[in-house]
């Protein structure tokens, strides 16, 4: 298992965007998307048990935004490592965030990214994967980018990637259920 220096992780989350990126409203999890690259397609919203998931695809890559409709627990913070054990237990992925990652900022918010590489499951692929914890108005948000690739690290995942850089939060709007 490969890690990124926390340099690099910071370098890839704040990275500017392109002035070629598209605007992206997803008002079900109260997420402005800045820098979606060019190609991307457009997201699906789905309801989840406990939130809302937005997926994007752009060629091998996927980002999944996920946010959790109940408040985090008073207190709750993403630099801590505890916490975030808590994370991986409930989310899974393979992700050690106790222990790896490093802080940075997503939307004016402090975060947790971790930046992993892995074998996939074809003997001749690696699996590349971005995920960041941030907390906004006591909701927590997960932020995965995924890949697999045979010839190094698939550019769409450092373009998915770099797109963080504009992520902003806003307020929710969801359509009423009757």
């Amino acid at each position: 298992m490969r890690h990124l220096p926390a340099i690099a992780v910071a370098l890839l989350t704040l990275w500017p965007p392109t002035s070629q990126a598209a605007d992206l409203d997803i008002p079900e999890l109260g997420i402005r998307l800045t820098a979606l690259p060019p190609g991307a397609a457009k997201p699906q919203v789905l309801e989840q048990t406990g939130g809302y998931e937005a997926t994007t695809r752009l060629g091998s890559a996927v980002l999944n935004i996920y946010r959790a409709d109940d408040p985090v627990p008073a207190g709750s913070d993403v630099a801590e490592p505890n916490y975030r054990a808590m994370l991986d237990t409930r989310f899974g992925k393979g992700v050690e965030s106790r222990t790896d990652g490093a802080p940075t900022a997503v939307g004016g918010h402090s975060a947790w990214t971790v930046v992993d590489t892995r074998q996939a499951r074809s003997s001749s692929e690696r699996g590349y994967i971005c995920v960041t914890y941030v907390i906004v108005d006591e909701h927590l948000y997960r932020l995965m980018v995924t890949a697999n690739g045979s010839d190094g690290r698939p550019p769409e995942f450092d373009s998915l990637v770099k797109a963080l850089s504009g992520v902003s939060f806003e307020q929710v709007r969801r359509a009423n259920r009757g």
